[in-house]
Order: C-alpha cells, then structure tokens, then sequence
C-alpha cells in the first residue's frame, strides 16, 4: 500500500494521457464542444431549482436560512456540484476496469490508474462549476472571505473519500457484475440522503424524523461535507471540527480499504475478464 504513491508518479504520464482522451471522446463530435462543462450544471441546477420552487411556491427561502439566506438556485448549486464529483466519479470508477479490459489483459502497469483517470473528467467539471457558483454566489450580493481557505481542506477529505470508495468499486464490480447495478441504486438514494435540495439542519428541526434517523443520517459523510461548503460559501466561517471528525475518519478508513483490497485484486482482474 505505501508503495502506491510512488508507482502512480512513474505512471503520470498514462494517468494524464487517459484522462486527456476521455474529455476527448466526451467533446469531439459535440457541435459546441467543451461549452457543454458549462451548460451541464447550469441547465441541471435550473430545471431542479425551477421544479422545486414550483413545488413549494414560496417556501424556498426556508430552505436556505430566511429572507437573509442565498437564492435557492445558488444554494442548490452548491450542493449539486460536489455532489456530483462524488457521484459521477463512482460511477465512472466501476466501470473503469471493464472498459479497458484489453489494456489490463495484454500491458502490466500500475491498475489503480485506470479508476484514478476516470475521476479526472468530473473534477475538470467540478473546478469549472465552481467558477460559476463563484460567480452567481457574488452576482446576487454574497461575498467571499478568509474562510475558503479552508475549502482545500474539505476538499481533500472528500477526494480522499471517493478515491477509497473507487478503488474498491473498480475491483469489486469487474469480479461481481451486479456491483454496478447496487452503486446505481445506492448513489440514487445518497442524492436524496444527502443535504443536496435543502440543509442538513432541517433534518433534525422538522420533528418528523425519529432520533435514530436522524443519528442514521449523520452517518452518511456526504452530509457533513455539503454542510462544511455551505458553511464556508454562505456563513463565511470555518466549518466546526465536529462537522468534519467523522468524514475525516471515514475518508481514511475507505481510502486504506480501497487501496488494501484493489491491490489484493489486481494481479487476477485478467482472469475475470
């Protein structure tokens, strides 16, 4: 395991070219191209943003905090875009080993590149969607201030996370198909187990979710670091530690067991292909 970091250095050069055709396939019979990174979370941001403020008329504002909160397509982004990075990126991952197959049965290299590169495409997509949420966050009166240095810092955690999780995806579903099909329904019910449409704080306030549901859904790291962003972006301060204990300890829990297990599969992926 400790020697993975040194054979992903000496493999840079295939991790980078991988990750430069997958955004070339993505963009090149497309008419307008890499437009697309934009328009892709924008149009997603605005139909969800548009359903739920139909759905609940008014009532937006109670989403994001009162009269005083962000506009909710802002405050939605937010959540959307990192979101996504984890969720794209797992399900990119899975299938990263079974869509290189002749590459893992005929070269020996370092296979842990191949679901690396496949998260290379949506964090091209998150860095630009953050330029956007940037740019609404500022163009509808908020600010930016001391507390995103600590954004690097989530980040990390949550990068740390989604590697683990990958590796061990990656592995997992070139040996058991129905892997892939379990990661589907599994990142559907994160989405909505995740405070992505509203703030985690509801799920405590509404008074209709029992106690160990809501001790249940804390479980869920995702939670904690959507909450971190927001607390970052929308309150200006550094996200509480207490915030951030528990998806800390799961990033580096999921990070060794993704690494430990995926090398321990590595040497017979060949033989399940």
């Amino acid at each position: 395991m400790l020697a993975l970091p040194r054979e992903l250095l000496r493999s840079r050069e295939l991790l980078f070219d991988l990750v430069r055709k997958d955004v070339r396939v993505r963009y090149r019979y497309a008419a307008l191209g890499f437009v697309w990174a934009v328009l892709e979370p924008l149009a997603l941001m605005a139909v969800l943003a548009f359903v739920f403020s139909f759905v609940l008329g008014g009532r937006t504002a109670l989403l994001t905090g009162g009269e005083g909160g962000p506009p909710y397509d802002v405050f939605l982004l937010s959540g959307l875009l990192f979101w996504q990075f984890t969720a794209v990126s797992l399900g990119n991952a899975a299938q990263s080993i079974l869509e290189n197959r002749n590459l893992v049965q005929k070269v020996a290299f370092t296979r842990e590149v191949l679901p690396i590169a496949s998260m290379g495409y949506p964090l091209l997509n998150l860095g630009i969607g953050i330029v956007i949420l940037f740019a609404l966050h500022l163009g509808t009166g908020g600010l930016l201030g001391p507390s995103l240095a600590a954004l690097p810092l989530v980040f990390a955690i949550q990068l740390a996370l989604t590697v683990g999780v990958g590796l061990f995806v990656a592995w997992a579903n070139a040996l058991y198909r129905d892997i892939g099909y379990m990661l589907s329904v599994a990142i559907l019910l994160g989405f909505y187990a995740s405070p992505v449409l509203y703030p985690a704080s509801l799920v405590a306030s509404s008074g209709a979710v029992p106690e160990w549901a809501v001790r249940c859904y804390h479980l869920n790291p995702m939670a904690g670091l959507l909450s971190a962003y927001r607390t970052i972006l929308f309150d200006g301060a550094w996200p509480e530690a207490s915030l951030l204990a528990w998806p800390a300890g799961a990033a580096v829990f999921m990070l060794a067991l993704g690494i430990f297990t995926f090398r321990r599969a590595a040497p017979t992926l060949s033989d399940h292909l």
